[in-house]
């Protein structure tokens, strides 16, 4: 039977809110008695009463405030599913998602909503904007003793947060090579992404180039399009790239605007070979169809869930958890589905 908080306050000869002050590093204790109860605790792998914390903080409530750039954008549509999965999974403990949402990748917009979270936020997952004042709120917040977790996208300079998500860098380098495979090497790729201020998009360009500069001299990169993660914006711009550039034969969809993209592609360049990523609706018609030849998928359901995960694990039970939680890669063609 694992050992007791009051046991190990037995042991340590002090009192129990010493030994809870100790395991939650609270301040208020003597380091040498703090060394000395986490030494006990080890020793007689001391784990939390998850029945006790549950009657504690299920007469409070705990709030978790979510800042998302998801309108518009269905990849999101499974993350909140795993968010709100996780959130009932957790009420006991108080848990509650106050979800806002945005569109787009505007620094302004996405500072302007970390300004107005409540002075007593503790809790808060996001999907930042590359931005060195975002970057400075959120280094703020951690240092103000705010869990924060990432979700789906990095600011890397902050310390003291969670990234949950794709390994972007990594999932660039395997649509380079699905291309490399798919055109046998011989291909004019024009890629679209969603947007620089989203690091994660950043990467996965990145890692295409890595692979198709270093290992596919046949492959050309004709151009790279920012679209937003807006289907209007990408209609309207993928269309002009293909009249103006009708020796593309080869497009990697590398985040949203997918149906705006194929839309385009069908009314200009039907022949066009295209790949994408993730698991949407849009992207499993457009696979059975055969208007896309494969996706890569990253879990965006397991990663809702895991953010919130996250703030349990380090909020209620103190655990130690990684700085990164990456998210499981997969392809799927059209016998995938």
């Amino acid at each position: 039977m694992p050992i007791t908080v009051k046991e190990i306050a037995r042991l340590a000869g002090v009192s129990r809110g010493t030994v809870d002050r100790a395991l939650k590093d609270r301040p208020g204790i003597n380091e040498k008695t703090k060394t000395r109860i986490l030494e006990i605790a080890k020793k007689y792998d001391y784990k939390p009463n998850i029945i006790g914390k549950a009657l504690v903080y299920s007469a409070k409530s705990q709030p978790v405030s979510v800042l998302l750039n998801s309108m518009g954008n269905p990849f999101f549509d499974e993350v909140k599913a795993g968010i709100r999965a996780a959130e009932k999974e957790y009420a006991s403990y108080g848990f509650q998602i106050l979800l806002t949402e945005c569109k787009g990748y505007d620094p302004e917009e996405q500072l302007r909503l970390l300004e107005a979270l409540p002075q007593d936020t503790r809790m808060l997952i996001l999907t930042p904007i590359c931005d060195e004042r975002i970057a400075q709120k959120l280094q703020a917040l951690v240092d103000g003793g705010t869990t924060v977790v990432m979700l789906s996208g990095e600011a890397p300079s902050v310390t003291g947060a969670v990234y949950v998500g794709c390994d972007y860098l990594k999932s660039g380098r395997i649509a380079g090579r699905l291309v490399g495979m798919l055109s046998r090497g011989q291909a004019n790729l024009f890629l679209i992404t969603g947007s620089t201020r989203h690091r994660g998009h950043a990467e996965r360009v990145a890692g295409i180039r890595t692979i198709i500069e270093n290992e596919y001299p046949g492959i050309a990169i004709t151009g790279v399009l920012e679209n937003l993660d807006d289907d209007a914006l990408a209609y309207t711009a993928v269309r002009r790239a293909l009249q103006r550039n009708p020796e593309i034969d080869f497009i990697y969809i590398t985040a949203g605007g997918t149906a705006g993209t194929l839309r385009a592609i069908r009314e200009i360049s039907p022949s066009v070979r295209v790949c994408g990523f993730d698991d949407t609706p849009i992207m499993r018609e457009a696979l059975r169809s055969g208007s896309v030849l494969a996706a890569i998928c990253q879990q965006p359901f397991e990663q809702g869930y895991q953010a919130v995960k996250v703030l349990f694990e380090k909020r209620i039970l103190k655990n130690e958890i990684p700085d990164k939680i990456y998210a499981e890669l997969s392809i799927k063609v059209d016998q995938s589905l």
